[in-house]
């Protein structure tokens, strides 16, 4: 049976979060853009202040889509997640995804990102499934903006999706936030990515792995699959 090996997305894969640039990538020539990206910004804002709920940033944030249609956004996706694998990934994280894929693991992304995004960043890096915020796009407007299909995939929602999707224990968990630290600590080998500070923190209480994967050098990888045996 092969071995799991479940990655967050944002800042564990790539070097930064990819929603936001992906809203800029897609808008950068739309002025009205800018009222938009206040809207997020002060929803964002109301969120950090426990004032809104995070699933609300997104709703928001979809908003500034409705301008284009399923075809144009999922083209401007495939767009945005060429750049992202020439030029926005960590590359020790790319080095882990292919020595997972030379074992034969089952390799899976677990994300907030939505799945626009994240489908396509993992069809681009060979994972097997992806478990992501998905979109409903069964809106009969006229290039409507999709909506939310479900929670947004994030903290113990997001344990919550990976257990309702048969996994009781993950063999490998790779993530830099702490609101992944459940699902981290639920697998055999959790590996705290350039973490937060957090994370960092819980990484170094729960015995954790803590991993620079801006670095190409994956050797903590092997260190571990050998002290395990």
């Amino acid at each position: 049976m092969p071995a799991i090996a479940i990655f967050d997305l944002d800042k564990t894969i790539t070097r930064a979060p990819t929603w936001t640039r992906f809203l800029i990538f897609v808008n950068r020539k739309r002025p009205a853009f800018l009222f938009h990206l206040v809207r997020i910004l002060v929803q964002g804002a109301n969120y950090k202040l426990g004032l809104a709920s995070r699933d609300s940033v997104k709703v928001v944030s979809l908003r500034s889509l409705s301008h284009l249609s399923r075809k144009e956004l999922e083209a401007a996706a495939e767009a945005f997640i060429e750049r992202e694998v020439t030029s926005g990934l960590r590359p020790g994280a790319v080095e882990a995804i292919r020595w997972h894929a030379a074992r034969g693991d089952r390799l899976i992304i677990a994300t907030a990102s939505v799945d626009l995004v994240a489908d396509k960043l993992a069809r681009a890096l060979g994972f097997h499934e992806v478990i992501a915020t998905r979109l409903d796009w069964s809106s009969e407007e006229d290039n409507p903006a999709p909506r939310l299909l479900g929670a947004n995939c994030y903290g113990a929602e997001k344990l919550r999706r990976i257990e309702a999707h048969g996994i009781e224990r993950s063999s490998f968990a790779y993530s830099d936030h702490v609101s992944d630290l459940d699902m981290l600590l639920n697998s055999d080998h959790g590996i705290a990515v350039n973490p937060s500070s957090g994370l960092r923190k819980a990484a170094r209480e729960r015995n954790l792995t803590i991993a620079d994967l801006n670095l190409p050098e994956i050797g903590f990888l092997s260190d571990k699959v050998n002290a395990s045996k």
